[in-house]
């Protein structure tokens, strides 16, 4: 399938996002996937740049990624945790033991959400380049700019030009500094950007890029 395919057949509806999510976490264990990381220094790093330990952080598309232990671990507490899965969430609920009640969980799709209040860091580890669709990707980034608090930052992680074109079983888009500048809407500002690679569980190597964009005060 082509990355540049807009057709409306490519649209995930909440409720089928919801079930393959739900059934990957069900169906594999989550430490085996590919885009698992036993350390998540990358996306540590990046919230460490622009988030001090008392700002409030968003993990978007979070499944049941390790980052929050170590963000727990650095201090950070105003912290919240959104994914379509609900299986996801309860894994890292039960993973947290006695710190589960530290982050904020929030079963929701991306393009469905309301966001309850302001962040200063919005995080988004690999979930945006599922969206295939132009008309999702614009209510991701109208979702976005609500979520974040003015001179707020979002980082953005997504498969490289020269990335996956599919991941988990579903086709992904790839992004590099032009193609991502065409997708942002006015009042968000792309600040930076970088190419990074991703060693996988089963020690392959996946190229990622980061955009840090800024929103306009």
């Amino acid at each position: 399938m082509s990355d540049t395919t807009e057709s409306m057949e490519n649209v995930l509806p909440d409720a089928f996002r919801r079930e393959h999510w739900d059934s990957l976490f069900r169906s594999k264990t989550y430490t085996d996937v590919l885009w698992h990381q036993t350390t998540p220094a990358k996306s540590l790093a990046q919230i460490e740049t622009f988030a001090q330990p008392d700002d409030a952080v968003i993990d978007v598309g979070c499944g049941a990624s390790l980052l929050v232990d170590y963000l727990i671990g650095k201090g950070y507490r105003n912290l919240s945790l959104l994914d379509a899965s609900e299986v996801s969430l309860q894994i890292v609920r039960e993973r947290l033991a006695s710190d589960a009640n530290i982050p904020e969980y929030i079963c929701s799709d991306i393009v469905n959400f309301n966001p309850p209040r302001q962040f200063h860091v919005w995080h988004d580890r690999a979930m945006f380049h599922f969206l295939l669709d132009a008309t999702e990707r614009r209510k991701y980034f109208e979702v976005m700019q609500a979520a974040l608090l003015p001179g707020g930052t979002a980082i953005i992680n997504t498969f490289a030009a020269d990335g996956e074109i599919e991941c988990a079983g579903l086709s992904t888009m790839r992004y590099d500094r032009k193609r991502i500048e065409e997708e942002l809407p006015e009042g968000l500002e792309l600040v930076d950007t970088e190419t990074f690679v991703h060693t996988t569980p089963k020690h392959t190597a996946q190229n990622y890029a980061a955009f840090y964009i800024r929103k306009m005060a």
